[in-house]
């Protein structure tokens, strides 16, 4: 399979599952709120079938212990990076090492370090029903990030602080539609506000926090990863 067919096959599981999980919305703007109660459950149904079809694609194309070791190396990194900034609200390095893994190495890797991210962080922070939403969504923004035809060694800092900026807000909406259609009732377009004003001030923190870990420290970070990548040692100058 070619490289430019592969990624348009992750383009489709991508959008494909994240349009499932935004269903309620439009549902809502239907008048159809019978299915939506439920979609909590069947969210999380979507987003295993989702990480199953990425495990077997990433078997069939890239697979090998190298890259394995790599993925979960970097998703405990990450996961153990993200436990001392708990005492601050959405700030952390977890979202700006996600999309550089994602565009460092691949979709493939960055989707499962940012699956692995709260899955392992979780068990000291605290696992919940939020846990597969919390995989879903930082391993969508990796996954997407691994996408974009960048050239991983050089990429000007404010288009990363700028895509730092996208992705806590995405982050933020995938998380807030979740806690609409799980928690709160009665599930309507005004609820649906309620939930996206509540969560503003911490998916703003969230963006802020990414812009500032890419724009100091993006590039170095993937300029490490390229050397890695090629199997090389980076030098100290």
């Amino acid at each position: 399979m070619s490289k430019k067919s592969n990624k348009l096959i992750l383009f489709l599981i991508f959008s494909l599952s994240f349009l499932l999980i935004i269903l309620p919305l439009p549902l809502t703007f239907l008048g159809v709120t019978y299915l939506i109660e439920k979609w909590g459950l069947i969210s999380t149904i979507i987003i295993a079938i989702t990480i199953i079809s990425l495990i077997i694609d990433f078997k069939n194309y890239c697979l090998n212990s190298r890259i394995v070791s790599l993925t979960i190396a970097l998703g405990a990194l990450t996961a153990l990076l993200r436990i001392p900034f708990a005492p601050l609200p959405n700030v952390n390095p977890c979202t700006y090492l996600i999309i550089c893994s994602g565009i460092a190495f691949g979709s493939h890797v960055g989707f499962f370090i940012g699956a692995l991210t709260p899955l392992i962080s979780n068990f000291i922070l605290g696992h919940g029903p939020w846990t597969p939403l919390q995989m879903y969504a930082w391993g969508l923004i990796g996954g997407l990030a691994g996408l974009l035809n960048f050239n991983s060694s050089k990429i000007f800092r404010w288009k990363l602080g700028f895509i730092g900026v996208i992705a806590g807000y995405f982050y933020g909406f995938i998380m807030n539609i979740w806690f609409w259609y799980s928690y709160l009732y009665p599930i309507t377009l005004t609820t649906f506000i309620i939930a996206e004003i509540q969560g503003l001030p911490f998916d703003t923190l969230h963006a802020i926090g990414n812009f500032a870990f890419l724009t100091i420290l993006g590039n170095k970070t993937l300029r490490v990863f390229s050397f890695f990548k090629e199997g090389k040692l980076p030098s100290r100058s």
